[in-house]
């Protein structure tokens, strides 16, 4: 288990990649906030696009979300 060397949580990275990507981020001048926003603003734009083909956003019996 590797743990971010800024704020202590847990990642899966390459070696020497010792930074979560949202410390590397903010490392690189990006505030938390605009990060999380720029997330958001992808993650809707795919899930428009997904639900205007015509797919449906089901949760998985392990836990997990997919589109059907």
């Amino acid at each position: 288990m590797k743990v971010c060397e800024n704020c202590g949580g847990e990642i899966a990275t390459k070696d020497g990649d010792n930074l979560c990507a949202l410390c590397d981020l903010n490392d690189a001048g990006l505030s938390k906030r605009k990060v999380v926003g720029r997330r958001k603003a992808n993650r809707q734009a795919r899930e428009a696009v997904l639900s205007s083909l015509g797919l449906v956003k089901v949760k998985g019996a392990l836990g997990g979300t997919y589109w059907e």
